[in-house]
This record gives C-alpha cells, sequence and structure tokens, in this order.
C-alpha cells in the first residue's frame, strides 16, 4: 500500500482523482445533491484524466492510505470555500426574509432540504443563473488545476488551507449580511413608521396594517435593488475564487 508520488503514474492518477472527487462533491453547481453519484463520479474521473498530465507531485514515498485521504480532504476543503459565495447569497436572501416577515411561513423545501421562506428559491435560482453567466462553472475547473501548483499531490495537508478557509468564511457572510443591510433597513423604516401611525391613530389594527404593507414596500425595493444585489453577489463570487485560487485571503 505505498506508492512512489514521483514515478507511481497509476499512484497520481488516483490521489489527483481522489482531490476532484472532493471538489465534486461540495463545489457549486457540480456538487448539488439532484445530480446523480455516478454522474459526479464520471465527472471526477475525466477531469482527473485531463489533469494528471500536469499536476505537480511532491517526490518521495507516502503511504496511499495516508496520501488518499489527505487528497480528498483538500479537494472537499477547495469546494466548500467555493461553496460559500452561494451560502452567502442565500444569507442575504434569508436576512432580507427575515425583515419581510416570511420566516413565519416557513415550509420544507424538497430542493434545499430545509425550512425555507417563499423568497428563498429567488436568491438560489439568482445566485445559480448569475454563477452561470459569470463563467464561474469553468472557474472552478482552473481553481483545481490551480490547486496542484499550489498544494503538490503528495505534499501532506497545506497548513494555510484551513486559515484561508476559515477567513474565506467569516468574510463571505459579512460580505452576504452587508449585501442585504440596505433592504433591511428600508424594512427597519417601514416597520418604525407603523409603529408611529399606531401610536397616533390608536384605532388601526397595527397587526393587519404592518405585515401586508411591510410586504409590499420590501418586494417594490428588491425589485429596484436587484442591480445592487447583483454587483454585490458578483463581488462575493470574485472574492471568493480569488481566496481558492491564491490559497491566500486578500483583505
Amino acid at each position: 500500500m505505498t506508492a512512489s508520488i514521483g514515478g507511481g503514474q497509476v499512484a497520481l492518477l488516483f490521489l489527483v482523482f481522489m482531490r476532484c472527487i472532493g471538489l465534486v462533491t461540495t463545489a457549486p453547481i457540480y456538487g448539488h445533491h439532484s445530480i446523480p453519484r455516478l454522474v459526479k463520479m464520471g465527472l471526477a474521473a475525466t477531469i482527473a484524466i485531463a489533469l494528471a498530465q500536469t499536476a505537480g507531485a511532491n517526490a518521495g514515498s507516502m503511504p496511499m492510505l495516508v496520501a488518499a485521504p489527505l487528497e480528498l480532504g483538500i479537494g472537499l476543503s477547495l469546494g466548500f470555500i467555493l461553496s460559500m459565495g452561494f451560502q452567502a447569497v442565500e444569507l442575504a436572501g434569508r436576512v432580507i426574509s427575515i425583515q419581510l416577515g416570511l420566516s413565519l411561513g416557513s415550509v420544507f423545501s424538497p430542493t434545499q432540504e430545509e425550512a425555507s421562506t417563499a423568497i428563498d428559491p429567488f436568491f438560489s435560482v439568482f445566485a445559480g443563473l448569475l454563477f452561470l453567466a459569470l463563467g464561474l462553472h469553468l472557474q472552478v475547473i482552473r481553481v483545481l488545476a490551480n490547486s496542484f501548483v499550489i498544494y503538490p499531490v503528495g505534499g501532506g495537508w497545506p497548513l494555510d488551507l484551513a486559515s484561508t478557509g476559515v477567513q474565506t468564511i467569516t468574510l463571505a457572510l459579512e460580505l452576504g449580511v452587508r449585501v442585504a443591510l440596505p433592504i433591511a433597513l428600508v424594512l427597519l423604516l417601514v416597520e418604525l413608521a407603523v409603529a408611529l401611525l399606531a401610536r397616533a391613530i390608536p384605532q388601526i389594527n397595527v397587526f393587519i396594517l404592518g405585515l401586508p404593507l411591510k410586504m409590499l414596500v420590501g418586494l417594490a425595493v428588491l425589485a429596484m435593488a436587484l442591480p445592487t444585489l447583483m454587483s454585490g453577489a458578483t463581488s462575493i463570487f470574485r472574492f471568493v475564487f480569488d481566496a481558492a485560487s491564491r490559497g491566500a485571503v486578500n483583505t
């Protein structure tokens, strides 16, 4: 079970495949749960064959039982970092839906496999279409190919990968909240206006007036803010891919 990383082409191809299957499993679009596992394995094998010829490898020997899980872990980590763009955009949608009051009617979504509001699928589709429009589904393969330069096969676990992942997750989620803050602030002002109106005219039923008014204003503001949301989501995707490509976070 010990193979030379520098000279064994079969061992090298297997280790490249392990990293590829890890990334395909967790990367956005590629790792979606609706894609059959057999298709994911076939895609990972195709990518591995294409990248094995140019993959960097450390000379020497390493037990296959140690090298294979490490390569799988690197692939999973890279895919998870790239998926943070989607998570940040969906977090922005969740913050907006909470301010709209839609969280009161959340139901289980079979596509997201969790409780979601009526507006959450919009942000998921919005993020997916923007991801494809920017050509980031191809950039995922470039990030994977670049990872063999930054983290050569058989080089062990990269010490900076964990810190890069933590910083990327923190900053991506922060950017997602920042994207949602302007709309959330407008909805907060609407809520304060309704409260002042109820204070001035006690006969008004705040619960009947407030929620429909917030939804009406919120949806109108959301429609007007779509270009801003698109710009913010694009910045988040660019930041995440830049961090994964460089192996470090540029703040």
